[in-house]
């Protein structure tokens, strides 16, 4: 079964908007709660100080993704280094993707932007894992030579999503970041392949900064596999 990694800043107000409740309900769901403990606060101290809130928080999202018919998991971490503990739980839990919670009243429209040698097919299928028998538009998106028109509709294809609509956008039109930015404001949630660089850098950097000024919804990144 196809698991998600869906990391929640649980005591700062961020939390799982009912869309999302709703598209995760095909897929394992593994929620993170964590609080990114202040610079030379020890973090038992933090834990004894705010566990107890942080869990109920937690148990509220679980029944959450229940209600929707989903299922999921959660874990709590009180951690001074976010984006390496995310990445650590990730691996531990075998997650296909993590998810990066925006906000999504409902998902009818679903974009996957192409990039670099990101794997088009398992892209691809955790895509269809992800959108199931259910009426929901998907749209591919090739940004750079790194991947080819063809290898993108026969990894569509090939999973099921021959109804896709695929549009290339040549790499010499500029910014990829920028582009995406700009189609994305017309979807409902976002769906691409971990690049080269780093995951985090990805779900935390540039792509998060860029889009999130466009009122983006979620953005779901697919790891890569070996």
């Amino acid at each position: 079964m196809t698991k998600v990694l869906v990391p929640v800043k649980i005591l700062e107000g961020e939390s799982v908007t009912p869309g999302l409740f709703d598209l995760l309900s095909t897929v394992d769901v593994v929620v993170l709660g964590y609080y990114e403990v202040p610079d030379q606060t020890p973090a038992e101290q933090a834990k004894l100080q705010f566990e107890e809130r942080a869990q109920a928080k937690l148990d509220e999202l679980r029944e959450g993704f229940a209600d929707a018919g989903g299922d999921a998991e959660t874990r709590l971490a009180f951690t001074g280094a976010a984006e390496q503990t995310i990445s650590r739980v990730t691996i531990e839990e075998n997650c296909d993707a993590i998810v990066h919670p925006g906000v999504a009243q409902d998902v009818d429209r679903l974009l996957v932007p192409f990039i670099g040698k990101a794997n088009v097919d398992t892209v691809a299928g955790f895509v269809a894992a992800l959108v199931g028998e259910r009426d929901i538009t998907v749209s591919a998106l090739g940004l750079d030579e790194g991947v080819s028109r063809e290898e993108i509709r026969r990894a569509l294809d090939d999973a099921g999503l021959d109804t896709a609509e695929l549009t290339m956008q040549p790499a010499s039109t500029g910014d990829a970041l920028a582009t995406i930015a700009d189609v994305a404001v017309e979807y409902d949630l976002l769906v691409m392949g971990e690049p080269e660089s780093s995951l985090s850098e990805w779900v935390f950097g540039d792509l998060e900064d860029r889009v999130a000024r466009e009122s983006l919804g979620p953005v779901v990144v697919v790891r890569a596999r070996d």
